[in-house]
């Protein structure tokens, strides 16, 4: 009992440190009945948390805590705990720090140096001599299951956005387990890693973090068939640190802790899962079912990992994964705390780095950004380094510059080949052929990381000899570990483009040399190869490709685009004696264009895009031509269009950065077949018009299915279109769904009703990121404002902008209204124009505006039937609020009355109002001098102010002047309406 006493003593101390808002977010988290909580005061809820939870109220007041993001009580309370209920960890604090010290120290030799593009690992730089700023962000852009890497930078982008720095990453308002970074292949995941680790282990940064322990999937990879305690494995790959029983102590104590949260453990450790999809381990994640596991016991690592994962071994520690974006859908979205993403160079990273290779040859910069594809990829600061080495060749022998991705490839492998041949390296062109082979064999398994054993397969037995060879070591390069420690050498190519341009060169190899098509799954003999190679064997080859292609999951697209690229006679003259090409060989790509048109006449728009792609490849614009004339005879006739014109549309559209930054369908087929039509334009656009489209319930399930999913999409207008109820609620199962990134939603003119705001408040309560929501001009009536109003009330709510113009509201909604207003803290416009609000309803409204929890900024009043008692409330208002900014009263019946009274609350020293329109309110000289006397006392807030269409005569408009002389004063006023 008098342990109790104290705990409860203990949790009144903590309540009575909450402001009263936190406090009435505390009380809402409790679980408790609202009739006990709602009149409850501080001693009261301590009570409850006693009776409910006994000896663990305190670890449940740590949690509610945490979820109000109060999390310097729930550390205070953390601390104090122990003290009264006796409780230890089994490991001293001293025996901690000096196990993390030690633990840093390794780490910190190990991440101190790193070898810098294609160098060896022998040739090591110091780490912040070669780090180069990477652009990280919060959130993950939109980015499709099954596509390849760089067909998405194409046709997305690569936005613009606030970066945050490397030691912010885990920065959160929730609590946060499993953090996920993706980022393009070579695009500086892994040197993010280094960066971090360094930081902590130089004691710069996450300070307060006692263990990282940092784990590379490909180096997991080696030990796939043995198992380990957790320990052990820490001590294989981090740290063979004697200490193993200490850690070991650790963990066990972490595991048994009834603190199940990160912030609430006294030990915080984070794993460091590094190349997700570099992992040949089978990590089943789909087992919901909790378990408890001894963390001392032995599992293979995969089981290991995966349970580390989901949470059931160490659910108190953080664990972060980075991968790229393909393998990302391989966690589970429920195990998944916070998301980042590296989006590699910025614009102007991308343009200064150039310039610094090409001063003075500003067209070398043209030419790159004449191409979308060339110039997207350079946001990965190796495909710059890629394309400088080829311009720069170019330039110094006075060669054309490449125009497509094949000519760049070629181009670069032959620069290094040369070079390796200056060397008197013999055996280049054999290297190049077995690059070519583990090119292939390992990417139709889907592998960027290769050990001993996948090189010899491939025919290269020496792998040390090779490195002789200058295009190997270019081309290729050993992996260097995360630890010294390592069971086996692991290798790769430069980046993922560079196997796939291999692979499709080893393709065409193996056809000119070999006679042989290595795409072929049918089994033919040489014989019967001998027969079609009369028929034209590289169509052939383009057949089987352009369906394996079509069968993967985007990882084949670049390859078959190489393919292509490597069948023009141009690319087969350069390369020469490396591809070997039978004499008096002839071939016409024409077969290949014509079975490439079947195709797109029979896929999706969005299947067509990368063989659009091909066709460029190929110099065929046929298709785009024939879609452009269309257009010039303007809006298309959606009912003529034949399929592959809708493709070519399509492909139009995602590589023009117009369409791209904001799409408007009236241009093109204002109809509901062209919104179909054309969804992957609005998929990867960052803001569509859909103006008057007659669009209907089923337009509005498409738009659902592209908002549930990954996407662009950010701004959305579906005005003008009768959606009515049914359309808006199929609507709102999209807008609802957790992955809905959309910021901006306008339905003006909708035919919504009150079934329609039901639903949007179920999308307010639910979305993270919808923050602009337009109605206007739709029936809501009072009924379907109180049911907008459930869900703005909500904390979860994170709408700042609601415009209601026209929406018939009266004075019930001004009190729904005014109870948003004095709980949301996100609010921040509201457009109210248009109602017939009368004095009542703006009585009603300005109860909630006084309050002090009223963040408004921006409030617009036109024509809403006010007239001086309106005024009055509003000056109450003025005189209180501290944050509302910008009034707009234009097209009110104020009268110099009514302006009087207004003047009595900007008059005082508290109003904050900077922006204040008063059109058409009917305002003569009397009204002009009592705000000119006002603005005289408090002169320095109010800094714009229109009167147009008022009869203010010439001593009120003197009034006024005199004002503006005042040198405190910087109001503009606006006198005739334009």
């Amino acid at each position: 009992m008098a342990l109790d006493r104290k705990i409860k003593g203990l949790l009144l101390e903590t309540l009575e440190g909450l402001g009263q808002d936190d406090f009435k977010k505390f009380k809402f988290f409790t679980d408790l009945p609202e009739s006990i909580t709602e009149d409850a005061d501080r001693t009261d809820i301590a009570k409850q948390l006693m009776n409910r939870h006994g000896k663990n109220a305190g670890e449940k007041t740590i949690e509610i805590l945490e979820k109000i993001n109060n999390y310097n009580l729930a550390q205070k309370l953390r601390n104090d705990l122990p003290q009264i209920t006796g409780s230890t960890s089994s490991v001293d604090n001293e025996q901690i720090g000096k196990f993390k010290r030690a633990l840093q120290e390794n780490l910190r030799n190990i991440y101190l140096n790193v070898p810098e593009g294609n160098t060896m690992y022998s040739q090591q730089e110091p780490l912040e001599n070669v780090y180069t700023e990477l652009n990280i962000t919060r959130g993950v852009a939109g980015l499709p299951d099954k596509q390849h890497e760089v067909l998405q930078m194409e046709m997305c982008g690569v936005a613009e956005e606030e970066s945050i720095q490397p030691c912010d990453i885990f920065q959160s308002q929730k609590p946060l387990r499993t953090m996920l970074t993706v980022g393009f292949a070579g695009i500086g995941k892994t040197f993010l890693v280094r960066k971090f680790v360094l930081d902590w282990a130089s004691g710069e940064t996450n300070t307060d973090v006692d263990f990282i322990f940092p784990l590379a999937f490909r180096e997991l990879n080696l030990e796939e068939d043995n198992s380990f305690s957790l320990a052990e494995l820490i001590r294989l790959f981090v740290w063979e640190s004697k200490a193993i029983k200490m850690l070991d102590q650790i963990l066990v104590s972490l595991q048994e802790s009834p603190n199940r949260h990160y912030q609430s453990s006294k030990i915080k450790i984070l794993f460091v899962l590094d190349g997700l999809d570099e992992s040949r381990l089978k990590l089943d994640l789909s087992d919901e079912r909790k378990k408890r596991l001894d963390v001392t016991g032995s599992y293979p690592v995969e089981v290991l990992l995966a349970h580390l994962i989901k949470g059931n071994l160490l659910p108190c520690a953080r664990v972060w994964i980075t991968t790229r974006p393909q393998a990302a859908h391989d966690i589970p979205p429920r195990l998944v705390d916070g998301r980042t993403e590296v989006k590699g160079f910025s614009d102007s990273q991308r343009l200064d780095y150039f310039r610094k290779k090409f001063p003075a040859e500003e067209d070398v910069i043209q030419h790159i950004q004449k191409s979308r594809t060339i110039l997207i990829m350079c946001h990965l600061p190796i495909f710059c380094w890629l394309i400088a080495t080829v311009l720069q060749d170019c330039r110094k022998h006075g060669k054309e510059l490449p125009e497509t991705l094949t000519e760049m490839y070629t181009e670069f492998l032959l620069y290094h080949l040369y070079k390796s041949k200056e060397r008197d390296s013999r055996k280049s062109t054999d290297y190049v052929k077995a690059l070519a082979k583990l090119a292939f064999q390992q990417l139709m398994k889907r592998q960027q990381i290769f050990y001993e054993s996948d090189l010899r397969e491939s025919g290269l037995d020496d792998p040390q000899g090779a490195k002789h060879s200058g295009v190997f070591t270019v081309v290729f390069k050993e992996v260097p570990p995360l630890q010294k420690y390592q069971q086996g050498k692991m290798f790769q190519f430069i980046h993922l483009t560079v196997q796939e341009y291999m692979a499709a060169l080893f393709v065409m190899m193996s056809l000119f040399q070999d006679n042989n098509n290595v795409l072929d799954d049918s089994g033919w003999t040489r014989k019967g190869l001998l027969l079609i190679w009369k028929r034209n064997p590289l169509t052939w080859v383009h057949e089987a490709a352009i369906h394996k292609a079509s069968e993967s999951e985007g990882n084949l697209d670049l390859f078959l685009r190489f393919l292509m690229g490597l069948s023009l006679q141009c690319n087969q003259d350069l390369l020469g004696e490396l591809l070997k090409v039978p004499e008096n060989y002839r071939h016409s790509n024409a077969e290949t264009v014509r079975l490439i048109k079947e195709r797109i006449e029979r896929n999706s728009p969005e299947e067509n895009i990368n063989l659009f792609y091909c066709l460029k490849e190929l110099k065929d614009e046929s298709l785009l031509e024939q879609m452009q004339q269309y257009l010039k005879g303007g809006k298309l006739s959606t009912e003529d269009l034949p399929p592959a014109m809708w493709s070519a549309l399509v492909f139009f559209l995602r590589a023009s950065d117009e369409a791209m930054s904001c799409f408007e369908l009236g241009k093109y087929a204002r109809s509901e077949k062209g919104v179909l039509m054309l969804l992957p334009v609005v998929k990867a656009s960052q803001k569509s018009v859909l103006w008057y489209c007659n669009l209907s319930k089923k337009s509005c399930e498409a738009l659902a299915s592209v908002l549930s999913s990954p996407c662009s999409l950010r701004e959305l207008d579906l005005g003008f279109n009768d959606l009515c109820d049914d359309g808006l609620e199929a609507l709102a199962a999209g807008l609802a769904k957790p992955q809905c990134t959309l910021q901006v939603l306008r339905l003006r003119r909708c035919k919504l009703s009150k079934k329609s705001c039901e639903a949007l408040a179920s999308v307010l309560i639910s979305s993270r990121t919808l923050m602009h929501l337009d109605l206007s001009f739709n029936d809501l009536y009072n009924d379907g404002l109180e049911a907008l109003a459930a869900g703005l009330a909500k904390p979860q709510c994170t709408l700042q902008v609601l415009r209601l113009w026209g929406c018939k509201l009266r004075k019930k909604s001004c009190e729904a209204l005014a109870s948003v207003l004095s709980s949301s803290r996100t609010l921040r416009h509201l457009d109210l124009n248009g109602n017939d609000l009368s004095d009542d309803g703006l009585e009603a409204l300005a109860a909630g505006l006084a309050k002090p929890q009223c963040t408004l900024q921006v409030l617009w009043l036109y024509r809403c039937q006010l007239s001086k008692k309106s005024c009055e409330a509003l000056a109450s208002v003025l005189s209180s609020s501290r944050t509302l900014r910008h009034l707009d009263l234009n097209g009110n019946d104020l009268s110099d009355d009514g302006l009087e009274a207004l003047a009595a609350g900007l008059a005082k020293p508290q109003c904050t109002l900077q922006v204040l329109w008063l059109e058409r309110c009917n305002i003569g000289t009397r009204g002009c001098v009592s705000l000119a006397k006002a603005l005289q006392s408090n002169p320095s807030h109010l800094q714009q102010l229109n009167l147009g269409d008022n009869d203010i005569g010439e001593e009120g408009k003197r009034a006024l002047e005199e004002v503006q002389t005042d040198s405190r004063c910087s109001l503009k006023i606006e006198w005739l309406d334009d």
